[in-house]
């Protein structure tokens, strides 16, 4: 019998793999097939932001405006004084009050119904506010002057969507009649310009049905360029003058919260069941969130009424939606916001300690701001900060698994591996491989330093392996560009003889 030779054994050393760009952004698993994932996307990128392409920036806090109040922040608005400038306010409501602030205090300025969502829009140089229950009123700003319902509020109808729109007034949400929408007459060339109303049922020459009794009704509407977009749950209608109120939908999507729609430069973009949207300059309605398919799906029935979105006033670039507290992928995202960016069309999401259900854009004479209202009483500016009212920023980035050699049949050991970052110093570096739950954590490559950290013998194995990186930032803005697999090789043993 022959003597079998002398085996040896190869072990395939692997090629460097470098990830070091995250121009996609957040990604969510249903999205996209894990073998169709781009390489320049994450899975995860809690807190994160992704201004400057490539690379994710921990994100920026929220700063108390005012003092603490209690209950839901039911609407805000700044009311720009436009004639003597000297009576613009900062205004808010909450409980069964509407304020203004007063240098660093909410001062009561008109007493409403409580729980009522409230919107506001300015005309001939008043705030005119609406809220599904009290009578429409106006209010000119000065600390002297109340909200009134006379001169151009007389007589107007009772709403909860108000909008200005071919120099009148639109006002729609009437709970008598939720499918109408109403409309003023032009201002009187008098010095003191007034508009009226005729709101009775039996003269329609200042208001119009809107597909009546269909089993929906109005949610929302706002003016985009020559058009005034009327939402209902599941349809949209577009208005041109008072003589083109639209009987039939121009869209089969709709929204259910007015605070979702946000203008931009383009288009509108809003929630609705199904998506995000945006219904752009051309007139075209495009679906935008496919990338975070996860979230959209888990967004609760329950909250859509209570998405509220906003742009923010520095770049004109990034739309923020506060959607509440969702669950996907095995992990609870508390008072979740999703920010996306127009030039780009990059997604990612942020978590606060408070929900945010309204917002307004404010001025301090130097700046402009976003102002969120929140659940818990309190008013706050946005991206101002370094954490989020006294408590640090809790940041995630997971990035994509990865096979390394481009098998899955072959498990690898991974030895060295270094991360392109500045700051971060303190966050944990993670790694999960195949057959982990996904929300176990448990396996841990170390911490990062101040700049570009390596670490060697790491000693990983698995035939994928997915990376994470996370900590608490209430400093300076870390930037985190991603990592490279310096030192890896293929465990597969091939026996030959000699």
């Amino acid at each position: 019998m022959a003597q079998e030779k002398s085996k040896q054994v190869k072990i395939p050393i692997l090629p460097p793999l470098v990830r070091k760009s995250l121009e996609s952004g957040l990604i969510t698993p249903l999205a996209v097939g894990e073998n169709r994932f781009p390489e320049t996307a994450c899975t995860e990128s809690l807190n994160f932001d992704f201004q400057t392409i490539g690379a994710a920036k921990t994100r920026q806090g929220i700063t108390q405006i005012g003092n603490t109040l209690s209950g839901n922040i039911l609407g805000i608005h700044q009311f720009i004084d436009t004639v003597a400038g000297t009576n613009t306010r900062l205004m808010m409501v909450n409980g069964t009050t509407v304020y203004y602030l007063s240098g660093s205090t909410w001062t009561s300025k008109r007493t409403v119904t409580t729980g009522c969502k409230t919107r506001f829009a300015d005309f001939l140089n008043n705030t005119f506010m609406v809220n599904g229950t009290d009578a429409t009123a106006m209010w000119d700003g000065a600390v002297g002057t109340s909200f009134v319902t006379t001169g151009s509020a007389s007589g107007a109808p009772t709403g909860k969507f108000i909008e200005t729109f071919v120099g009148r007034i639109w006002i729609s949400g009437n709970p008598t009649h939720p499918d109408r929408i109403y409309w003023s007459t032009r201002p009187t060339l008098a010095t003191n310009q007034t508009v009226s109303w005729i709101i009775s049922d039996t003269d329609d020459s200042q208001w119009g049905d809107i597909s009546p009794n269909d089993g929906e009704s109005i949610t929302a509407m706002k003016k985009y360029k020559n058009t005034l977009v009327v939402f209902k749950q599941n349809r949209i209608y577009k208005i041109s003058n008072i003589s083109t109120v639209d009987q039939d939908p121009a869209y089969v999507v709709g929204t259910y919260s007015q605070e979702s729609v946000v203008e931009t430069k383009e288009g509108l973009f809003f929630h609705h069941s199904s998506g995000f949207y945006q219904f752009n300059v051309y007139g075209i309605l495009q679906e935008i969130s496919i990338p975070i398919l996860d979230i959209v799906r888990a967004i609760p029935a329950s909250a859509y009424t209570s998405v509220a979105g906003w742009i923010d006033p520095l770049d004109a670039d990034h739309i923020n939606w506060s959607i509440g507290t969702v669950t996907y992928g095995g992990v609870t995202y508390q008072n979740m916001v999703v920010r996306y960016r127009l030039s780009t069309q990059v997604w990612t999401h942020r978590s606060y300690p408070v929900q945010f259900i309204c917002s307004g854009r404010y001025t301090d004479g130097t700046t402009f701001f976003n102002v969120v209202g929140g659940t818990n009483g309190k008013t706050y500016q946005y991206n101002l900060g370094t954490t989020d009212d006294g408590t640090p920023i809790s940041c995630s980035l997971i990035h994509r698994w990865e096979n390394i050699d481009g098998l899955i049949s072959t498990r690898k050991i991974v030895d060295r591996i270094g991360f392109n970052h500045y700051g971060c110093a303190g966050f944990n570096v993670n790694y999960q491989v195949e057959g982990q739950n996904v929300g176990a954590w448990s396996k841990k490559i170390g911490q990062l330093g101040s700049y570009n950290t390596g670490f060697n013998s790491v000693g990983i194995k698995g035939r994928k392996i997915r990376i994470r990186v996370s900590g608490q930032n209430s400093g300076q803005a870390g930037e985190y560009h991603g990592y490279e697999i310096i030192s890896s090789m293929d465990e597969l043993i091939i026996p030959t003889n000699n």
